[in-house]
């Protein structure tokens, strides 16, 4: 696994024109928020909205991209990506905007059931995707109740080559959360489409 989201993980598997790839684990002990799930009669699975636009909404009205940077200078989302662990958030970085209507690709609830598992922090998909803000970023490993891993096709094709995800709908604007922000990839064997 990878990165923690709320008081849980995202790990991206892959993400081109037609699917995104990815696991889901909870709760991860999240410190200023922790989620909690009764201890002595657990439910079986737990269950999450995941939305999904493109391109990636603004931040205060001006691009996405706005306050990041690379080495110092502002980060150029059309450039090489093989450096995105690098990039940094401006301090005190606000979060994305409430997305338009028409940029919307997936709105999607999906489950997430009991199957304890181990996730590492950060994992293999470190650098492959961006957070919208600096988060909560532990090296570790974590136990977990709740893990599944998903594909699921875009509802419409991607209007950019980001697309922008939410676990909490892109509000509000001063959540306790990150988005995460994903360059389109290549088809892979999990997305058996025809690129």
């Amino acid at each position: 696994m990878s990165q923690p989201l709320s008081d849980a993980v995202f790990e991206l598997h892959g993400a081109c024109v037609h699917s995104l790839r990815f696991s889901f684990a909870g709760p991860v002990d999240y410190p200023y928020a922790p989620a909690e799930v009764a201890a002595d009669d657990p439910p079986p699975a737990l269950f999450r909205r995941i939305q999904a636009v493109s391109p990636p909404p603004t931040r205060g009205g001006a691009p996405w991209q706005n306050g990041m940077t690379l080495d110092g200078r502002p980060f150029d989302p059309s450039g090489s990506l093989d450096r995105l662990a690098d990039v940094e958030h401006a301090e005190g970085a606000a979060g994305l905007d409430v997305p338009e209507p028409e940029t919307a690709i997936l709105d999607w609830m999906f489950d997430v059931p009991r199957n304890p598992h181990t996730v590492s922090m950060p994992g293999a998909d470190e650098g492959r995707y961006l957070l919208s803000v600096p988060y909560w970023n532990p090296r570790t490993d974590q136990s977990v109740d709740y893990f599944a891993t998903h594909r699921v096709d875009w509802a419409t094709p991607p209007q950019d080559d980001w697309v922008a995800v939410s676990f909490d709908g892109f509000y509000p604007k001063d959540r306790d959360s990150a988005d995460v922000l994903i360059p389109l990839g290549s088809c892979d064997a999990q997305c058996p489409h025809d690129s």
